[in-house]
Parts: C-alpha cells; structure tokens; sequence
C-alpha cells in the first residue's frame, strides 16, 4: 500500500503550505524580481516556508551577489531560489557562496567546464552536500570522471548543463564505469519505449539512475508515469521530462501521483494571479515531491538527499528560463 493511504485528515494541505509561503514572500516582493523566480523560491523553501524569517532570506539573497561574477547565477534574479535552498537547509550563506566559488574555481584543474551557469549549480549541489565545507577533492575527481564518461558516451548532446545531475553521482560512491554504462542503458531503454532523443532525455538517463531500485525500475516507472499522464491529460512534451523523472524517483502508484500532480496544478490555476498551464503543472509537481520528502523516514537519506538536490536545482534552472523568456506571472517554463 502506498505512503500517502493514511487517512487524509491527518496530513497537511501542502498546496495551502505552498500558497501560504508564495504570499508571505510576495509581502516583500521587490518590483524587479519576477513572479514566477518568486514561484519558485517558495517551493525552494519546502513546507517550513511561511514561518520563514523574510529579513534573513533577504540578507541571504543580498549574500550571495557579492563576489561572484556578472553572469552567475548567485548575482541574477536565479539567486533568490537559490537563497530559499539555503535558508531551507540552515546553512550559511556566505559559506555556501565561498565554498561555490571556490569549488567552481577548482573545476579548472580537473578539466570540468566552469563558464556556465550549469557549472555554477554544480559546485553548488557539492557544496551543499557538504553543509557548506571543503568539497573532498574525491568528489572533483569523481565529477570529472563521470562528465569525461558522458561526453564520450553522447558528445553533441552532454554540456555544462549536465554538470549537476553529475555533481549529485559525484557526491555518491557508485563506480563511476558501472553508472556510466547504467545511464546509457537507461538511455537506450527509454528510446525503445518511443521517448523522443536528445538533450532531455540525456537528462532523464541522468535522473533516473539515482534510484537505489535500479536502472529497469527507474525507466519504467519514467514510462508508466508519463503514459499515465498523457492519458489523464495530454502528451508529455520533452520539457517536461525532468519533471516526470523526478516523479519516478519516489514510491508511490504512478496513476495516484498523477492524479494528485494534476490536482494540485488546478488548486493552483484557481489561485490569483493565475500562472500558466506549463507553470503550474511544474510547481505542482515540485509540491508533490515536497511532499514525498515529509516521508523521508521511509526511504533511504542517501536517496533524499539526492533528491532534494535535484528538485532545488531544477527550481533555480526553471526559474531562469522563465526570466530569461520574459515570462510573467500566466506564463511557464519552456
């Protein structure tokens, strides 16, 4: 029986929790920063959200500009997802910015791309995952070594974007030559199952391959989660494969977590102002994992931890395309 059998009212509405958090930041919300990068900083906050200190968010967002370049994420409007994750985990945000730059710094010496955003996220999945201390030099290694395996597995299709779905590997211990051949594997099986090629496939080969099931489980609970959508509601396009592919990584009955995925995105249509189908399709399901998270007892920490990373760093990679695209509160990510 699933995790979510227990009687309803002893659980929390974890839309209203969402809804309360985005209104409590809207309270403070500056006019040059978007409302969708706001969307998505209170799902970066999690359930603890509207209890969060707003001026120490603040001060955490302010942090992170400092030092860091033009073109980072830690200095664009991204930073303010950022923050929420770091405000979230109780680190420190001057430590964390530090160990980012520091570790981004680093990347030169291993050969691992460091002039892209992607590179940026990277080092922050690893600082984090250190809670703010030196990221081992195993780790670099480690990182380096799975991106080299990636490049030459698909050289057109793998780039700095694919670096923090890789700092997550690198901060495990699976060999890295047996994870390499898993993600190909998942890679093949999922063109087999009729999933169109290319860069967001790649990632879900990626994604996928974290689940401590196995690499068979991973894609097929991809493919039952995406068939039980398109069903339910309308074809998976491949922007949102990331998405799904997180889905999978928990435990419950596909055709129950779809239905509560596309249940939360209508609760949040009806909330003014109204985001966008795309946009709220991509909040509720990050509510859903949040929820699956509040669980965490029944499932290893390993795979939490692992987890929880990925969601905040696809927050912060949606909320920049939606800055970049220009979007407004009725438009979502592409």
């Amino acid at each position: 029986m699933g995790r979510y059998s227990r009687a309803m009212t002893t659980e929390p509405d974890p839309v209203a929790s969402y809804l309360a958090t985005l209104e409590h930041l809207k309270s403070r919300k500056r006019w040059s920063t978007s409302l969708p990068t706001v969307r998505y900083a209170a799902l970066a906050l999690g359930p603890g959200g509207p209890d969060v200190d707003l001026d120490r968010l603040e001060r955490a967002t302010d942090t992170l500009r400092t030092g860091a370049g033009w073109t980072s994420p830690l200095r664009s409007e991204v930073r303010h997802v950022i923050a929420a994750m770091i405000v979230r985990e109780g680190l420190d945000p001057e430590t964390v910015r530090d160990r980012v730059l520091e570790t981004r710094a680093a990347f030169k010496g291993h050969g691992i791309p460091r002039g892209m955003p992607g590179s940026t996220f990277a080092a922050l999945v690893l600082a984090m995952r250190a809670d703010g201390g030196p990221v081992p030099d195993r780790q670099l290694e480690r990182l380096a070594r799975i991106y080299r395996h990636w490049r030459s597995a698909h050289f057109w299709l793998t780039g700095a974007d694919d670096l923090p779905a890789a700092a997550v590997h690198a901060a495990g211990d699976r060999e890295v030559d047996m994870l390499a051949a898993d993600v190909e594997r998942a890679y093949a099986r999922l063109v087999e199952a009729g999933f169109r090629r290319g860069g967001p496939l790649q990632l879900v080969s990626h994604l996928v391959t974290v689940d401590s099931r196995g690499v068979e489980t991973g894609v097929e609970r991809f493919r039952r989660i995406a068939e039980r959508m398109q069903r339910s509601d309308r074809k998976v396009r491949a922007g949102r494969y990331d998405e799904v592919a997180l889905l999978a990584l928990t435990e419950e009955d596909p055709a129950t977590l779809v239905e509560r995925v596309l249940e939360h995105r209508e609760r949040l249509r009806a909330a003014k102002p109204r985001p966008g189908k795309d946009l709220a399709f991509s909040l509720a399901a990050g509510i859903a994992l949040a929820a699956d998270e509040a669980h965490a007892a029944e499932r290893g920490a390993g795979d939490l931890a692992a987890l929880h990373s990925l969601q905040g760093i696809l927050n912060a990679r949606h909320a920049a395309v939606a800055t970049t695209a220009g979007a407004g509160a009725a438009v979502g990510h592409s």
